[in-house]
């Protein structure tokens, strides 16, 4: 399905997700995705209600870069209105975004980092070696479809850093005459002949014998697959639905100038696409995005990018490269690193044990104010009587034995938004060595320093601790 095409690309893949923190590692971690910045400041004073047409909108959005130029993954933390989580009973039938789909450079490697992340198959791979497909849900239960073979541009050079890249998004509609409108005459998107799924792909997200119609369109170097599900029909969007609900939240095409854009919202009018506004911001100079809505219900954000790839010398809310440049996030980090004779399984009892930290960590007190899960995710521990008096409390988010422990953490002096994640890798030569990370927004001067030195003392602490006999 080799392509050429000069038409509106995909430029962006919107999620509304439960932690903007825990979902960019997670993204790095699996396909290598590279950071491209952020900003705290999509707040209604700066139009985001207007843009979003969602009442209040107030967010933190962060963005990470594939393997190809000009495309990036979009991150949106809602903190107004609060996100309602993906529906239990939710199936890839029900009506909206559904699937974004991965061409991975090593398919063995990809599940490789997925077990170790903890992230279960949804079924076996299937498909013969070279062409293999499997589905995952990500963090925040986004479905992903991870591919072996390459459905758009087979050996395209990429980032060699960043060995995987977004290939398609697939949305299921009620009604395939209208969305056919919208994506071919009013987006004026090329139809391919060529499918993404075959009927035997539906028991990869468990619709086995289901029964649907579809089309595929090409946008840039990305499809488009648009499906009707006949048998089951798809649910309706649930009451009350904002597009800040967790998924996927929408997709963004480019144009090469504003008045592209423009010309395309005013096409989009006579056949029923509505923008949620058409105001001016204070970047419109740099940027300008339109979102969209189809008869259907579904958000389509139209985007002029004055200079992708440029850097900013002043860019102090993050909005004037709205990412699609490498570049980190808007927050502070301290690392600390510590070796230790102890087995990762050793570090790892120590680490878990949470009212034992008054034994090795740098608090007199622990306690436990929530027990969590069964896997622990979900433990809410008050730590007191640390350093200059200092009283934390801390929400564990993240438990993948015996390697990593993600967790948040509120109390620290100066400091907001501080997100922990701990790493136990086996030694090279036995043992293992504990990694301690900490991101936070801050405006004290120092900070990075004084993090670093209680990350070390804990680091140090913690592979002393594995190391004693456990009882």
């Amino acid at each position: 399905m080799t392509t050429t095409d000069t038409s509106h690309p995909l430029v962006q893949i919107a999620l509304s997700v439960h932690d903007v923190q825990h979902t960019q590692r997670w993204y790095a971690d699996v396909f290598g995705l590279t950071e491209s910045g952020g900003t705290h400041a999509f707040i209604p004073l700066l139009g985001s209600e207007d843009v979003q047409g969602v009442p209040g909108a107030t967010s933190i959005c962060w963005w990470m870069l594939d393997g190809k130029p000009g495309f990036q993954m979009e991150f949106f933390e809602f903190s107004k209105p609060e996100p309602k989580p993906v529906p239990e009973d939710w199936t890839p039938a029900d009506i909206g975004y559904t699937t974004v789909g991965f061409h991975v450079a090593d398919f063995d490697a990809t599940l490789e980092r997925l077990a170790r992340r903890h992230t279960p198959l949804l079924t076996a791979p299937v498909g013969e070696p070279g062409a293999r497909r499997v589905c995952v849900k990500d963090p925040n239960g986004v479905l992903l479809e991870l591919l072996e073979a390459d459905l758009v541009r087979p050996g395209m050079a990429r980032r060699p850093a960043t060995p995987a890249v977004a290939r398609f998004v697939t949305l299921s509609v009620p009604d395939l005459a209208l969305a056919r409108q919208t994506w071919v005459e009013v987006m004026g998107l090329p139809e391919v002949a060529d499918p993404i799924h075959e009927p035997e792909h539906e028991a990869l997200w468990g619709l086995e014998d289901a029964k649907r119609d579809s089309f595929v369109v090409r946008a840039g170097d990305a499809l488009i697959e648009v499906v009707q599900y006949l048998d089951p029909a798809g649910k309706p969007w649930p009451e009350g639905y904002h597009i800040s609900d967790i998924g996927i939240l929408n997709i963004a095409l480019g144009t090469d100038t504003r008045e592209e854009l423009d010309a395309l919202v005013e096409k989009g009018r006579d056949f029923g696409i509505t923008p949620n506004s058409t105001k001016e911001t204070i970047v419109s100079k740099w940027w300008y995005a339109s979102y969209v809505n189809d008869p259907m219900g579904f958000s389509i954000e139209l985007l002029f990018h004055g200079s992708k790839g440029k850097r900013r010398p002043v860019d102090p809310l993050g909005l004037l490269e709205l990412g699609f440049t490498a570049k980190r996030p808007p927050v502070k980090r301290a690392q600390a690193v510590a070796t230790s004779t102890a087995t990762p399984e050793q570090v790892w009892a120590v680490l878990a044990d949470h009212e034992g930290m008054a034994d090795w960590a740098p608090f007199k007190k622990v306690s436990i104010l929530d027990a969590g899960d069964q896997r622990g995710v979900g433990v809410v521990r008050r730590l007191s009587g640390g350093p200059a008096g200092m009283a934390l409390t801390e929400t564990v988010v993240t438990v993948e034995a015996p390697y990593r422990l993600e967790y948040r953490a509120k109390g620290v002096p100066g400091q907001n938004r501080y997100h922990g994640f701990v790493t136990v890798e086996p030694g090279a030569a036995g043992g293992s060595t504990i990694t301690w990370e900490a991101q936070y927004r801050s405006l004290l001067p120092g900070s990075v320093p004084i993090t670093g030195a209680m990350l070390r003392k804990l680091t140090d602490s913690l592979a002393r601790a594995a190391e004693r006999p456990q009882h």
